[in-house]
């Protein structure tokens, strides 16, 4: 069984011949595995450690000028958004196309968005990226061509975090209660801009869209499950209904507890959840209520068991995944989150040798 078929089978609720693996890497990990292997090619690390996915990102317009892929934050080849792709204003600031900003501190590790071009709420200012050539999509085709064994997935920006990037987060909180004209008018906008980046992704033939936009804390949702519910559910849903026939699966990742509106985005046509972050998401309870619905993704303690854990730690943490969470499908297993230079490599290592070398 290849990885795509791994995959399509663990996501339908069909036995695969082992639990899938996925995982998202900062750049200085991905060098700490190439060392530790002895490769110097970020595929064969994927390939060693027995990823069956493999993402493809929309490339930034020829003239956006000095633009790059912001390497520093995340690993190009195990992620799948084209958020992080800016070009330098100033010294360890970049914008990208919509003009948001992200600011690094010196030591190139931590960052935050500095600049949020609609903080005002004036939608005069609002900057479309055009999209519409697909020479954008060249890198991703040949992937595709390259990776036809693989499950390929592709991410965009829901409304909900396109929304606060634009204005700012709590002003964007802020206007869902006290300017709903300005709400509407910005995420009709946006819905119209994800659903042409989705298209043309499916065009190409990706095998999963994933929607990313952290929806909660580890307490509680950032907002009411029914104002969720009256704004964004019926967008996400038309989102997904732009290609539900088009043979493609959706994936969103939200960090934090989203238990609450679990079953709103099983109703709407979701396929896959992640990471159903450890800390505060039980995965057993979330399979014993919905395994049947949605496939689990992630899963594994990031902040705890990957970060100060030993090996066997890591390994016993995914044994009782396995076998909680990986009867009859819908589990595919990674780190919670990105892995980070603070992760012992032993740790990494130690996971996906284990997974797979379980025969389901």
């Amino acid at each position: 069984m290849n990885s795509k078929e791994r995959v399509i089978n663990a996501i339908n609720h069909i036995k695969p011949d082992r639990i899938p693996l996925d995982g998202w890497f900062t750049n200085d990990v991905m060098d700490e595995l190439k060392s530790y292997f002895g490769f110097t090619d970020d595929e064969d690390v994927l390939e060693r450690l027995g990823i069956d996915f493999r993402p493809v990102v929309m490339e930034p317009a020829k003239d956006f000028s000095n633009a790059k892929w912001l390497g520093f934050i995340i690993n190009k080849n195990t992620f799948s958004i084209s958020d992080y792709i800016g070009k330098p204003v100033e010294e360890n600031v970049y914008e990208d196309e919509w003009g948001v900003q992200i600011k690094l501190n010196k030591d190139s590790v931590n960052w935050g968005y500095s600049y949020h071009p609609l903080n005002d709420l004036d939608l005069k200012k609002l900057k479309v990226p055009d999209i519409s050539s697909y020479d954008r999509l060249d890198e991703a085709k040949e992937k595709i061509e390259k990776f036809k064994d693989k499950f390929i997935y592709a991410g965009v920006s829901t409304c909900f975090r396109r929304g606060w990037l634009l204005t700012g987060f709590s002003k964007f909180l802020e206007a869902l209660l006290l300017n709903r004209d300005y709400i509407d008018e910005l995420l009709d906008r946006l819905v119209e801009f994800e659903i042409e980046e989705i298209k043309m992704y499916v065009d190409i033939g990706v095998d999963m869209i994933e929607l990313l936009g952290d929806l909660g804390s580890e307490v509680s949702l950032f907002l009411s499950p029914m104002l969720w519910r009256e704004i964004f559910k019926p967008r996400m849903k038309k989102v997904i209904d732009s290609v539900k026939n088009k043979n493609v699966y959706f994936f969103m990742h939200t960090d934090g507890n989203i238990t609450e509106i679990i079953p709103d985005l099983i109703e709407i046509g979701l396929n896959v959840l992640n990471p159903i972050q450890p800390e505060c998401i039980d995965p057993v309870t979330i399979k014993k209520l919905y395994g049947d619905k949605i496939t689990l993704h992630g899963t594994m303690s990031l902040q705890k068991t990957f970060s100060f854990g030993k090996p066997d730690d890591v390994i016993k943490e995914a044994k009782d995944r396995i076998e909680k969470c990986g009867y009859n499908g819908g589990l595919i297993l990674a780190p919670s989150n990105a892995l980070t230079k603070n992760i012992p490599v032993e740790n990494i290592v130690a996971f996906y040798d284990y997974v797979q070398k379980i025969k389901l």
